[in-house]
Formats: structure tokens, sequence, C-alpha cells
């Protein structure tokens, strides 16, 4: 049986690279290059967290607002004074079903219609 540490990444579709990477270099920690080998894919990256981004033609509007990516943070309140701050609607809750790894919540839709998640675990 595999028994996973935890996701090590994740690969979101995009129609826009490029408004991608401005904004969540804007938003986040992160910085973003182009893959050398598959230049519609971002390397998007921090001190601790790495995943890609590939930009799609024609891909359909459900597809993309079907990705949600979830981030775990140190403090949500921070998070959530970011988001006022830039103009950007959020919802808010906290998720008491699992055994493990509870948590406070704050997600938000990025450019394309992903739902952008962060954690605060309690």
């Amino acid at each position: 049986m595999i028994s996973p540490i935890q996701i090590d990444h994740i690969c979101l579709l995009v129609k826009s690279i490029e408004r991608s990477q401005k904004y969540y270099e804007k938003l986040f920690d992160f910085s973003c290059r182009r893959r050398p080998e598959d230049p519609k894919t971002l390397i998007v990256e921090s001190e601790n967290v790495h995943f890609f981004i590939t930009e799609l033609e024609n891909i359909p509007e459900e597809m993309i607002t079907q990705q949600h990516i979830s981030f775990e943070v140190d403090h949500l309140n921070e998070i959530v004074n970011l988001l006022k701050s830039e103009s950007i609607e959020f919802k808010t809750g906290e998720v008491n079903i699992f055994k493990h790894k509870n948590y406070k919540w704050c997600e938000w839709r990025d450019p394309d219609g992903i739902r952008v998640e962060c954690v605060e675990i309690v």
C-alpha cells in the first residue's frame, strides 16, 4: 500500500500563461519561469511550494472552474487582509470533518476562474 506524506505538485490548466504568471507572482511569494522543454508550461515555486501551470487552447470553461488548489498558511487573517486590500471577493469557513488536520479556510477565484484556497490548521 502507498502511504503518501503529502502532495508534491499539481498542474493547473489555464487560458493565458502570461496572465497567470502576473497574478500568481503578484499575490503570492512565487517565482515563475517557462519550462525549457515546454514553453506553454510555467514552473511556479517558492521555498515551500512548487507546481506547474500549463496553457491550453480551447480549454472548456467548465474544466477550468472545476480546478482547485489549496495552500496551507500560518495566519489566515493575513490572507483575508491582503485579499481585501486587493479588492478580491472571497469566502471563509471552517472544516471539521477530517480525522487529521481540520482547518479554517478562505477561498476565491483566480482570473481564469480556478478556485484558490488558503487554509490554517486548527
